[in-house]
């Protein structure tokens, strides 16, 4: 079994933050002229990974929320019964110095101001982004039904959905006409990609994520390679799971359906008074049995973990865990059926049992994959002026493939195996003095992967193992 580790340094800044008062937010929320208590008062941090934290007003309708130096986004609300009134959101700097004081309005109805990160690697309000973006909320999904993500996808203007026969089949997505390795899939902010692939993207996973715990997905249709690499040509699509609730809150739901299907869904989600130490964890398995012939038989397993860790008001840690475990058995491809046109100028009128055959069921076809992704980041604040910042990201993935002798056509019996690993480490260092930004870090990637084919006639096998690493630079007047 792999094992994911932050490097010493990163745990030693973590083991040596003393507790202590500091920087925050802090202010009263209003009502006209009437401070509102047990308004729900929350920040999200402009940072990668936009940290969210949360406080309730008191009698006086006064709050207080320790934050890390940096930009944030305020919001309150508050609810009468079935009435909900809400602020707009406001934007403010935290300083080392001290704490910085706010007064929120709250009022019945008002433009609804949604915020995304994916367009700039930050968080920004939507109408403030010149990039196309599509933002598809949890809820809206759980209403919808979907199972899969490539399922949530097909409503996105300009997607192509293209899923080689039902649930749990190979999937692919095609942006703005653009080929298959074209878009680039995050889970929170983090690539997920397949190192043993043709074109190392995450086509071969697509269809393996399953909507288990999903607070949204932001689409960016349009380049997003200056910030995401090579895959996002055409788009990026960020798969963002719940931050961990206040209070204990969970959910179990089960549901059966035609073909077969069975689908249990879990999720629980707990944090400490303080928001000190928070967590969500989720699981589904979703099963269809029967499939379309009666052999079309899936099986899929996601397994969703994060947890928030604030030692201080000066450290942030954080650490996220996708499963994901599927089988599926699969049929024959569709083929030709008779004679062929002497010229490729011909365009033929497909008929199914004149002129070809659909896919049909091969009893002894089938493929299983797995994926495993381990993220970790930590933020401190070392000076007034100055944050370091890391993250760490493993991904494991594997594919086998076993093919018999049975089934359309010849068939030879046949194995494959796809194994790959890549871990990422990065760190950087964020230097505002006055009214500048300064940003420097180093990345390092290490890859692996190898393929094992078996046929009658013998066995193949192949490995590589690159390594790559870049330093970057950056800065800014604001």
């Amino acid at each position: 079994m792999k094992r994911y580790f932050l490097p010493a340094a990163i745990l030693f800044l973590a083991a040596n933050v003393p507790g202590q008062s500091g920087p925050g937010i802090t202010g009263t929320v209003k009502q006209g002229s009437q401070p509102i208590a047990g308004a729900v008062v929350t920040i999200v941090s402009q940072a990668k990974g936009g940290a969210r934290s949360t406080a309730e007003t008191d009698a006086a309708g006064e709050f207080s929320i320790s934050a890390v130096p940096g930009r944030y986004s305020v919001t309150a609300s508050h609810s009468y019964g079935d009435t909900l009134v809400s602020s707009q959101p406001q934007w403010v700097e935290v300083r080392a110095s001290g704490t910085t004081r706010l007064e929120i309005s709250l009022t019945l109805s008002g433009p609804i101001r949604e915020t995304v990160t994916i367009a700039a690697d930050q968080l920004q309000p939507i109408d403030e982004v010149s990039k196309t973006v599509t933002v598809i909320a949890g809820r809206e999904m759980r209403e919808r039904a979907d199972l899969s993500l490539v399922e949530s996808l097909r409503s996105i203007p300009g997607f192509r959905i293209q899923q080689l026969g039902g649930f749990g089949r190979t999937a692919s997505i095609k942006t703005r006409g653009l080929r298959n390795q074209d878009t680039a899939i995050l889970l929170d902010g983090v690539r997920l990609r397949d190192a043993a692939a043709i074109a190392g993207d995450a086509t071969p996973f697509l269809a393996d994520i399953t909507l288990t715990s999903v607070s949204r997905v932001e689409v960016l249709r349009g380049s997003g390679s200056s910030i995401y690499g090579t895959n996002s040509i055409g788009g990026t699509v960020n798969f963002i799971t719940p931050e961990p609730a206040s209070r204990p809150s969970g959910q179990v739901s089960y549901a059966a359906g035609g073909l077969g299907l069975q689908r249990f869904r879990g999720n629980f989600s707990a944090a400490t008074d303080e928001e000190t130490i928070g967590f969500n964890v989720a699981v589904s398995r979703t099963a269809y049995m029967d499939g379309i012939d009666g052999n079309d038989d899936a099986y899929n397993t996601n397994f969703q973990n994060r947890w928030l860790f604030r030692p201080s008001s000066k450290t942030n840690i954080s650490a996220r865990f996708f499963l994901s475990d599927a089988s599926v058995k699969l049929n024959s491809n569709p083929d030709t059926l008779g004679a062929l046109p002497a010229s490729n100028s011909t365009i033929i009128d497909a008929r199914p049992g004149t002129n070809f055959l659909v896919d049909q069921d091969d009893p002894d076809d089938s493929q299983e994959t797995s994926f495993f992704n381990g993220q970790a980041s930590i933020d401190h604040m070392i000076s007034s002026d100055l944050i370091f910042s890391a993250v760490y990201s493993g991904l494991k993935t594997k594919r086998f493939n076993d093919n018999g002798p049975l089934g359309a056509g010849f068939q030879s019996a046949s194995t494959s195996t796809f194994d790959g690993l890549i871990q990422t480490v990065n760190a950087g260092l964020q230097w505002t003095p006055k009214r500048h930004v300064v940003k420097a870090g180093y990345e390092f990637e290490h890859e692996k992967y190898g393929n094992d084919g078996s046929t009658p006639a013998g066995k193949e096998t192949s490995s590589y193992e690159p390594t790559s690493q870049a330093i970057r630079f950056l800065c800014r007047t604001s």
